[in-house]
């Protein structure tokens, strides 16, 4: 996934790429030690400028996955899409006689390339990941299971009695501050 500078103009170049997840093999470890299964191919588009050395990048994703709800433990499957914004500038010439080379606050963020190419795998890839949710829900309002009984409290409620939470704060709810 290498893009070549002179095929960017400043007036902009968009591409659109469709990978397959096996293009990353980050990715298909991912799957295997998490509850992310890839469904769809991986769909980018990007909209590429150049300014000098600069490139700026604007772009979205788009992928199915099947994922686990995080409150009910059902399977569901999720179309991801997201945006994005990187900033690609040339990699620094470290010197040899420093050890460490230190970066400006302002170089933060970017992303480096070296010589004429930009290497969009990792970049790419990182996105990817970003996207994908902390914790998937199936449906905005699930309920989850009980904590009791462990039934699917979106499928069918229980006669379970719900213990009140031992929260070591809840006398602080009844104190009262002078203003």
């Amino acid at each position: 996934m290498r893009l070549d500078l002179d095929e960017i103009s400043a007036g902009g170049v968009v591409r659109e790429y469709s990978f397959p997840v096996e293009n990353f093999v980050e990715l298909q470890a991912l799957a295997k030690e998490s509850q992310f299964f890839f469904t769809s191919i991986l769909e980018f588009r990007l909209n590429l400028q150049r300014a000098g050395s600069l490139v700026e990048l604007d772009g979205s994703l788009e992928f199915s996955v099947k994922e686990v709800c995080g409150r009910c433990l059902s399977p569901f499957e999720d179309r991801i899409t997201s945006t994005f914004s990187l900033t690609f500038t040339p990699q620094k010439k470290a010197d040899p006689e420093q050890e460490e080379l230190e970066l400006e606050t302002e170089e933060l963020g970017l992303v480096f390339y070296e010589g004429t190419q930009i290497d969009l795998h990792d970049a790419l890839l990182e996105q990817v990941i970003i996207s994908l949710p902390i914790g998937p829900l199936c449906k905005e309002g699930c309920l989850g299971l009980c904590m009791e009984c462990g039934q699917d409290l979106n499928v069918k409620s229980c006669d379970c009695e719900k213990k009140l939470f031992n929260n070591k704060f809840a006398t602080l709810k009844n104190l009262k501050l002078d203003s």
